[in-house]
Formats: structure tokens, C-alpha cells, sequence
């Protein structure tokens, strides 16, 4: 898989909606993106980017594009283990 540094991300409403409630922010989303511990494919021929930082395994559910990234969900995910 290839990292998204340098690549224009755009955050669907969902997403953003996602985000406040969860307290993640956009920095952190798009470090998720960059950076990630972890990427594969989720469901609908998306893909999917996940990092743990600090306490928290956040998961970003994206669509890549050729000149922008859509990013459709942004979640946290339970570490191992069973804690959040």
C-alpha cells in the first residue's frame, strides 16, 4: 500500500461529524493517513489506514483518488487486548 504524505485529503461531512464526536482531530486523521501503522482494504473497494497514538487505535476508511482522497469514516477501534 501506498502512504498518502503530501496528498490532498478531503473529509466527507460524515467524517467530520465522526470526528467531533469522538474527539479525534483533522491533524490526527490525517497523521493516521500518512503515517499508519496498519492500512488494508475495507469494505466498497475503500481502504483503510489505522494508528495508534497515544491511548488510542483511530482508523480512517478512505477512497483514493488520482489527484485527491476522500476520507468517508473516521473511527476508533479497540486495542488489543479489549480496551478502547
Amino acid at each position: 500500500m501506498c502512504r498518502l504524505r503530501g496528498m490532498n485529503v478531503k473529509f466527507l461531512p460524515h467524517a467530520l461529524e465522526q470526528m467531533r464526536v469522538r474527539g479525534i482531530s483533522e491533524e490526527e486523521a490525517r497523521l493516521v493517513l500518512e503515517e499508519p501503522d496498519e492500512e488494508g482494504a475495507a469494505n466498497l473497494g475503500r481502504l483503510y489506514a489505522q494508528k495508534v497514538i497515544g491511548h488510542r487505535r483511530i482508523r480512517v476508511v478512505y477512497n483514493r483518488g488520482a489527484d485527491e482522497n476522500v476520507a468517508v469514516s473516521v473511527m476508533l477501534r479497540k486495542r488489543e487486548g479489549g480496551r478502547s
